[in-house]
């Protein structure tokens, strides 16, 4: 039924440290208006750019927090780019819990129906705030709303206050769904009353290769955290089994995220090596501005002998790590994948592991260092520009869904009564796609490709699918080929859309800029600046 669910249900399938003193420990285990009545006095503000006191603890929780899982549907009539849940009379709305470019059911029939999961004081009354893509907006007062509670249902039915429907959900699917997001921990706003969000960029430069890092409070347990190097992918989803040393440039990876922690003066990176070696380093002062007033947001670490040789500081550089740490905040990419828990979950360990490995997976900022300067080279003959497909063609970001119960082999794209060229998934994929049901940790049935195609032939063209056991299906697709198409292929239907999807557009992209130089199906071309 709904996408959330589907995914979820496919994982389903599938020693004590003295606070900073260096003793190794055990490996944890682990209605839309022009001009609404009563509308809150200050706009949203982007949690990237609003300012804050960094010498302060958050303010304790004023009462109980409660995690809720909720069921919302967009029948308004309108695409809503974010929607606000927030306490009656407040004038900080918080974050929206839900994407921008969220289509009405009309527009949208697949879409328009999200579980969501946040955490809000228990018992208060609550308002809603929604900005729709047309610029009007709509405030749905606490009258209207009332409290909320685990496995409810928010049907936005209208474009009107009165036309929210609020109810308790009693369908086994959606609360089944539900649960799993409880279990998962990741809330839709990233708030976490009583704790700290703190983005950092980490990097391994003592020589060895790392195993196993903790990052926890002083006074704190190592062991009450999880150990980061768990949640480590490499760019095409591939299981890391430690953190590189180096630069990005030799092999390393700089990383780009968040812990959530209780807020402490001062804190601890507890780290093995896979020579068998520990160390404990002191993070100190972690809330101290420096002398400019900014906030440290860098580990670096020197050495695996001496935890005094390490490097923590402000770091200016844009993209690296400003607009990265600000991408991952926005976003919630958590490295080591904990949580606090507000809400109590029936889930097994197994299965909430292998739900915050999927979260791990989803794409985050990794660049690359720029190699060094090469020695000055003999004039070449004039190429393509760089960063410019060649004249006639067109670069086609794409992704494939793979729904039809068989496993996939090899997919083409060609113009109607050609040859097949390519199989464009040639660079992208080792082995077979997997179906839907079949989709495992770092083995998705979603995949994306980049490649370029004539211009004038996009109008007419065939996508070939050649599955594991042999046979082929050839579908001649009904529309042009645009940039960022989706093509879901099922047993008994095929489908063909752009997409809209911030998260699958980001994919796309990031398949360009891996394979830099060359379209997926191995066809090179001029390279991006």
């Amino acid at each position: 039924m709904k996408k959330l669910l589907s995914i979820m249900l496919v994982l389903l399938m599938i020693v004590p440290l003295a606070a900073c003193n260096g003793k190794k420990a055990e490996e944890p285990q682990t209605e839309a208006t022009k001009a609404p009545v009563d509308q809150p006095t200050e706009a949203p503000v982007d949690p990237t750019e609003a300012p804050v006191d960094p010498t302060e603890a958050p303010d304790a929780p004023a009462g109980t927090y409660q995690g809720i899982a909720l069921n919302i549907k967009n029948k308004t009539g309108n695409t809503i780019d974010a929607l606000f849940i927030y306490p009656a009379g407040s004038e900080d709305m918080g974050n929206s819990v839900v994407a921008e470019d969220w289509k009405d059911k009309e527009v949208d029939g697949e879409n328009y129906e999200k579980n969501i999961y946040i955490v809000r004081e228990a018992g208060v009354p609550m308002e809603i705030y929604i900005e729709f893509a047309d610029h009007t907006f709509l405030r749905i007062p606490a009258e209207q709303v009332g409290t909320l509670a685990m496995y409810d249902k928010l049907s936005f039915k209208g474009p009107n206050a009165e036309d929210l429907k609020h109810e308790p959900n009693d369908d086994e699917a959606d609360r089944t769904a539900m649960d799993l997001l409880v279990a998962r921990g990741k809330t839709d706003d990233n708030f976490y009353p009583g704790y700290e969000l703190i983005p950092v960029e980490l990097k391994n430069k003592t020589g060895k290769n790392i195993t196993g890092m903790w990052f926890y409070e002083e006074g704190g347990k190592a062991e009450d955290y999880n150990n980061l190097i768990d949640y480590l992918y490499t760019d095409d989803g591939v299981k890391m089994d430690s953190l590189m040393p180096g630069k990005a440039k030799e092999g390393g990876k700089y990383l780009f995220k968040c812990f959530i922690r209780p807020h402490a003066d001062n804190y601890c990176l507890y780290v093995t090596f896979d020579d068998g070696t520990d160390i404990t380093y002191p993070i100190e002062d972690w809330f101290k501005p420096d002398g400019n007033g900014n906030l440290p947001n860098e580990i670096s670490l020197k050495n695996a002998e001496d935890p005094d040789d390490i490097k923590v500081q402000y770091d200016d550089g844009v993209p690296e790590p400003i607009d990265y740490l600000a991408e991952s905040v926005k976003k919630g990419h958590i490295v080591d994948q904990w949580y606090p828990t507000y809400a109590e979950t029936t889930m097994d360990a197994d299965t909430i592991k292998a739900l915050r490995a999927a979260l791990a997976l989803e794409v985050v900022p990794a660049p690359a260092e720029p190699a060094e300067p090469a020695e000055p080279a003999e004039p070449a003959e004039p190429a393509e520009p760089a960063g410019e497909v060649p004249a006639g063609y067109t670069g086609l970001h794409l992704m494939l869904k793979n729904k039809s119960g068989k496993e996939i082999e090899k997919v083409y794209l060609f113009p109607n009564g050609e040859d097949k060229g390519k199989n464009i998934f040639k660079l992208v994929v080792d082995g077979m796609i997997p179906t839907e049901d079949e989709s495992a940790e770092g083995k998705p049935h979603e995949v994306f490709a980049y490649v370029l195609r004539e211009t004038e032939k996009l109008g007419a063209m065939t996508l070939r699918v050649k599955f594991a056991d042999g046979t082929e299906q050839d579908f001649v697709l009904e529309k042009p080929v645009e940039d960022y198409t989706v093509f879901t292929v099922k047993a008994d239907e095929f489908k063909q859309k752009v997409s809209d999807d911030a998260e699958d557009i980001a994919q796309m992209d990031a398949v360009e800029v891996q394979f830099n130089g060359a379209s997926t199906d191995g066809v090179e071309f001029a390279p991006l600046a």
